[in-house]
């Protein structure tokens, strides 16, 4: 059978109706080998073997039929409308196990049937066993009579059975409610990464920004451990993409930010997509120094990529310009607000100073620039 079963049965509900089937043929045939072991009457096991028959036939049928839904629901009517209630009238009744598989059934009904089918299914069945009950109280001799030994072996063998059999369906549902759990959690993860990821780069987007922002800054706040934003900008690529295209614009970006992946060495330095052809690095625990490092290191991957811009007035291939501004005194001063929005402002302001004095160079921000 197909992982995915047709007309909206679950792959779940697909197995529990098929060991379903299998369980109760497996107990028609012990209770006849037990019958005959005993010496009962043959005529006890005719509803036995054709309870096999059944259960056997419509395990087959769960295994080969495209339309599972009707396999299914013929499955449930025929237990709890037909094999249910010949198996009480051709028992002891009420003093016979034969009512304790109405659990079964019940779990079955509400378990492969959903909507108001169900719940009309299950207000009939609920009826019918509240009429078997009053047809043993005012009617008992349409029922078996057995002796005390017989009714003593019978529930003896069958229940037993029936609590494993609902033992291993909660199981299973248990199992399949945490399997289903953990997928859901699972698509729930990717969505939230895709919402936080530039879709041609791969680099997070300005969504993540805020948030690592944050964080740093609280971290800042705390404990004093520094932190650094390295802005950069594609020099000159708007006639990059005039001149080679969009296509191969796009495929500039995506080296560009796979060389700022590459430059970076710890998992808590982050790379995001800051709109365009511009890029922000966040480096935490790190000052000024060591944040230069680390820009001198994706400006010479860059170049080293050695992408051909021919209409670039700056160089022969792809060059960035890089703004660097830290989180120390020069940015947030006693008497002001320390937040990342100031120092995002610092760093466009040092970008701004290098892409000024020719680009494809590193500029930190300076003490003495005006931060808004």
């Amino acid at each position: 059978m197909n992982k995915s079963t047709s007309y909206g049965v679950s792959p779940v509900k697909a197995r529990f109706f098929y060991f379903c089937m299998l369980f109760f043929g497996i107990v028609a045939l012990i209770t006849v080998a037990v019958n005959l072991l005993l010496g009962f009457a043959f005529y006890l096991n005719y509803k036995w073997l054709g309870l096999a028959a059944a259960t056997f036939g419509l395990a087959w049928l769960a295994r080969r039929a495209t339309r599972l839904d009707i396999v299914h629901r013929v499955g449930v009517y025929l237990f709890a409308f037909v094999m249910l209630p010949l198996g009480w009238l051709s028992s002891s009744g009420l003093v016979s196990p034969s009512i304790t598989y109405s659990f079964l059934v019940l779990l079955m009904i509400n378990y492969l049937i959903s909507g108001r089918e169900r719940l009309i299914v299950n207000m009939l069945f609920i009826v019918l066993n509240l009429v078997l009950i009053a047809l043993f109280y005012y009617r008992p001799q349409l029922f078996t009579a057995m002796t005390a030994r017989e009714q003593f072996l019978d529930w003896m063998a069958n229940v037993p059975l029936v609590l494993t059999a609902l033992a291993v369906a909660l199981t299973q549902f248990e199992r399949a409610y945490e399997r289903e759990r953990m997928r859901n959690e699972d698509k729930a993860r990717e969505l939230e990464e895709l919402s936080v990821t530039d879709y041609l780069t791969g680099l997070f987007n300005r969504l993540r920004l805020e948030e690592a922002l944050r964080a740093a800054e609280s971290g800042y706040a705390r404990t004093g451990s520094p932190y650094s934003l390295l802005l950069l900008d594609i020099d000159h690529f708007k006639p990059y993409n005039d001149y080679y295209g969009h296509v191969a614009g796009d495929g500039c970006l995506k080296q560009v930010a796979e060389a700022i992946r590459r430059s970076l060495e710890r998992d808590s330095d982050i790379a995001f997509r800051y709109g365009g052809e511009e890029f922000l690095v966040l480096i935490q625990y790190t000052d000024c120094a060591g944040a230069c490092t680390v820009a001198e290191r994706i400006r010479t991957a860059v170049e080293e990529l050695a992408i051909p811009h021919q209409t670039s007035p700056t160089a022969p291939v792809l060059t960035v310009s890089i703004g660097v501004a830290c989180s120390d005194s020069r940015v947030h001063k006693p008497d002001t607000q320390r937040d990342g929005g100031r120092l995002l402002s610092a760093v466009d302001s040092a970008l701004y100073r290098a892409k000024s004095k020719g680009r494809n160079r590193i500029v930190v921000y300076e003490p003495s620039e005006v931060v808004s």
